[in-house]
């Protein structure tokens, strides 16, 4: 199944347009060149400059990518070929502008199917000082936080941060603390966390992350990454790198498609 076709499926009552790309954060944006078709974001380039221009003011680093994409792929002529690409570009990346556009209706379509004794033992996180990195919309911060003593969810995206903290409010939950981080760049001490979570949000940037975890976390703790996939072709991609990096690794069948990989430092 194409990315874009799994989306539409899940989001496809959401209203998303082109103007929806003029709410992308710069590191979003960085993402663009291995996410977007590149034949059809150059139709979309052409049609749309004020895209461009865009693109270019907010994250300067992908002007090359830009310039190459449009230079390689001819211009189109057709009206209808022209507005399918640019609809197909548009689900492509559907997700990051349900980020920022519709958090509320990401929360609500995401299956998020793990349940508190596959991650880990619950005697274990008692008293404990957790992360959960990426945290996107609080799922997994949610999940955990009756188990420990402190949750730090750390999440680049405002409109997430919004949502964990007008849910946790509403829940009247009082160990989830809501931060601006990212896996490469987690604003805490050195040593100070003694479990770091992530769900779906490892390597965008692998090395930098993996040497942030180990800053971060405490002698003993864990890094325990889950993965979920929409189907069973779409694995993990950092598989092998996750493996070298000496983690374990757990598969489970029930729930859909999902795996647990975990490191003791």
């Amino acid at each position: 199944m194409k990315y874009s076709t799994y989306l539409r499926e899940l989001f496809g009552d959401t209203n998303l347009n082109i103007e929806d790309l003029l709410l992308l954060e710069n590191f979003q944006i960085k993402y663009l060149p291995e996410r977007v078709p590149q034949k059809e974001f150059a139709a979309l380039l052409r049609t749309y400059p004020i895209i461009h221009r865009f693109l270019i003011k907010k994250e300067p680093s992908v002007e090359s990518f830009l310039d190459k994409v449009l230079m390689e792929n001819k211009p189109i002529q057709d009206q209808d070929t022209i507005d399918d690409y640019c609809d197909e570009v548009i689900w492509e990346i559907g997700e990051l502008i349900v980020y920022n556009k519709f958090p509320e209706v990401y929360d609500s379509k995401i299956n998020f199917t793990w349940e508190i004794e596959d991650i880990l033992s619950t005697d274990l996180l008692k008293d404990k000082t957790i992360a959960d990195v990426g945290a996107g919309s609080g799922m997994l911060s949610l999940l955990l936080s009756p188990y420990v003593k402190t949750v730090y969810a750390f999440e680049p995206l405002g409109s997430f941060r919004n949502f964990i903290k007008n849910k946790v409010s509403v829940k009247r939950i009082n160990n989830i603390y809501t931060m601006e981080g990212f896996l490469e760049s987690v604003p805490m001490p050195d040593n100070s966390i003694d479990y770091l979570f992530t769900s779906n949000a490892i390597g965008w940037n692998f090395e930098k992350e993996q040497k942030e975890i180990e800053r971060v976390v405490k002698p003993g703790g864990q890094a325990i990454h889950l993965m979920r996939a929409f189907d069973k072709d779409a694995a993990s991609p950092y598989h092998d790198q996750l493996l070298k990096w000496n983690y374990e690794f757990q598969q489970f069948k029930a729930g859909g498609y999902k795996a647990k990989y975990y490191k003791t430092f």
